[in-house]
């Protein structure tokens, strides 16, 4: 058994969320995407990466947030294997940092304080962050990435695509 999960802090909107780190292969600056025409607002496009093209997903819009006013977006890898059988890139607005917590840290999240996204929240974990003279405690929200990707691939979240078009996520492209 895992004595304790290795967590990555994000930024989406104005918030902190925190979400599994093992699906993540690394962080890298965004990735230049193509357009995906009529795609919902949580896909940005497609993006070269090695020899191909990988999905790149926006997860605040997910999670009925917009995106916050900063330059310093990053985009997630998440391993080939980890939700499909190709790489995908996830887009958040800053990664901080990347934490282990005890499982036993995690606690239920009350309803009223994710109300829109329950389904993708795993629970609340407090951190206790020490600055240089003072300890400040943060509760933030540990967000089921996993279920909000496989969601996605399922055609739970997304809007039916129209006939003349196929969004093909086990190969990465856009067929007409």
């Amino acid at each position: 058994m895992q004595d304790h999960l290795t967590l990555v802090e994000i930024l989406l909107g104005k918030d902190h969320y925190l979400i599994d780190g093992d699906m993540v292969d690394r962080f890298v600056r965004p990735l230049t995407t193509i357009s995906v025409y009529d795609a919902p607002p949580y896909i940005e496009g497609m993006a070269k990466w090695g020899e191909g093209m990988i999905p790149v997903i926006n997860i605040a819009p997910l999670l009925g947030m917009d995106r916050a006013d900063t330059k310093k977006h990053r985009t997630l890898i998440i391993h080939k294997g980890a939700v499909s059988e190709t790489e995908m890139a996830v887009s958040v607005d800053d990664v901080f940092n990347v934490r282990t917590v005890l499982p036993s840290d995690i606690m239920p999240a009350d309803i009223s304080a994710c109300e829109g996204m329950e389904e993708y929240v795993k629970g609340l974990i407090r951190l206790k962050i020490k600055t240089d003279e003072t300890e400040e405690d943060l509760l933030l929200l540990y967000l089921n990435l996993y279920k909000m990707l496989t969601d996605l691939l399922r055609g739970k979240i997304a809007r039916p695509a129209p006939d003349f078009y196929i969004w093909r996520w086990d190969t990465g492209i856009v067929t007409s």
